[in-house]
């Protein structure tokens, strides 16, 4: 009996020590998981939320459709979008209708374009569009021009080119100015009556035509006896040809609208041609002058040659290089003379046609 006492205290000793375990346990659970999130709760509980900061925003003016460069801004063509005002600076963009309507636009502007005052120009008194891209210290010149001295109409507006000038040159006498040789006159004197033998102050110059024209004397190898040389036609000009203007920009070619409004290209449908009739070409306008932008003195200088009738071919150039590029005139005796053309010899022999007979038929032979 003393036997099963002891047991039965055993038992009761596990049981107390299991049940200490069980509430060590909870008590540990408690503290480590359920305590912090009642403490988070409670703090987060306390908290207030933050603030709403609230963004102040001012208008801009943007555009709602294409505009043309050169046209009259309208109410129908622009309006107000809001824009953080922290992210606005100050003159960067229009910030009001009236600062827009009735002004002109002197760059063709996007749709959901930001205006800016750069991009305008007053209508009336702004002056002309096209002034405007041309740089502060440089000035605008046209002259008209062909289809070869403008490369085929290769140049584009922003194009760079060289501009070389031909011309020829004759010799001429400094006191008259006039193309030599001169023309020799006889100049006579007369008696007043024909019974008197006084002469009179008056005096006939007779000369005048090919007969008259001033030769030299020369001495005849043949005859060993002095004879008189007159040129057998008129001076030939001589042709010389440099690179006057290194580096000029293209403004335009063509003509500038009068109204200063680039017209924007629409593409029509094309229209059916009724059966058996053919459709009427399209007529292209070829542009016969140009305007390039040069230093203010090479537009005097293109200005000269243009009065004084100097050829003028333009030479288009890389736009990656603008530096001056200087050349050598040409001349008759430089072509012979860099190229290694001989003077051809006096033969006793030709070939037939003879030069110069460009009448000459050309047989062809057909299969």
């Amino acid at each position: 009996m003393a036997k099963s006492g002891r047991n039965t205290g055993r038992i009761l000793i596990l049981f107390a020590v299991i049940i200490i375990i069980i509430v060590i346990g909870a008590a540990a659970y408690v503290w480590l998981r359920v305590l912090p999130n009642m403490q988070q709760n409670n703090i987060q509980g306390s908290q207030q939320p933050p603030p709403i900061q609230i963004e102040e925003m001012v208008d801009i003016v943007i555009t709602t459709q294409f505009i043309p460069r050169g046209e009259v801004i309208t109410e129908g063509v622009v309006a107000t979008i809001t824009f953080p005002k922290k992210e606005l600076v100050e003159g960067t963009f229009v910030t009001e209708l009236d600062q827009v309507i009735g002004k002109k636009a002197i760059y063709p502007l996007e749709p959901r374009m930001p205006i800016t005052p750069s991009m305008l120009v007053d209508a009336v008194s702004g002056g002309s569009i096209a002034a405007f891209d041309i740089p502060v210290d440089k000035t605008a010149l046209s002259f008209p021009i062909g289809r070869e001295a403008l490369i085929s109409y290769a140049p584009q507006p922003g194009d760079h080119v060289m501009v070389i000038g031909c011309m020829y040159l004759v010799d001429i006498d400094p006191e008259f100015q006039s193309k030599l040789p001169n023309h020799t006159a006889s100049v006579l004197k007369q008696l007043l009556t024909e019974e008197s033998s006084v002469e009179s102050l008056t005096v006939n110059i007779l000369g005048g035509g090919t007969s008259s024209v001033l030769g030299r004397a020369d001495l005849d190898p043949t005859l060993n006896e002095p004879i008189y040389i007159q040129p057998s036609e008129e001076q030939r000009p001589r042709l010389v040809c440099q690179n006057i203007i290194q580096d000029a920009t293209i403004l335009r070619v063509g003509e500038f609208p009068l109204d200063g409004v680039e017209e924007v290209e629409v593409v029509e449908p094309a229209q059916p041609v009724p059966q058996g009739e053919e459709a009427a070409p399209e007529v292209e306008v070829k542009p016969d002058i140009v305007t390039l932008v040069v230093s203010p003195q090479d537009a005097v200088l293109l200005s000269y040659i243009r009065r004084a009738n100097v050829d003028i071919t333009l030479a288009l150039r890389n736009p990656n290089n603008t530096s001056e590029i200087l050349t050598d005139a040409v001349t008759q005796q430089y072509l012979m003379d860099q190229k290694n053309i001989p003077l051809p010899a006096k033969l006793p022999f030709a070939v037939e046609p003879r030069l110069g007979d460009f009448a000459s038929p050309i047989t062809t032979v057909t299969p």
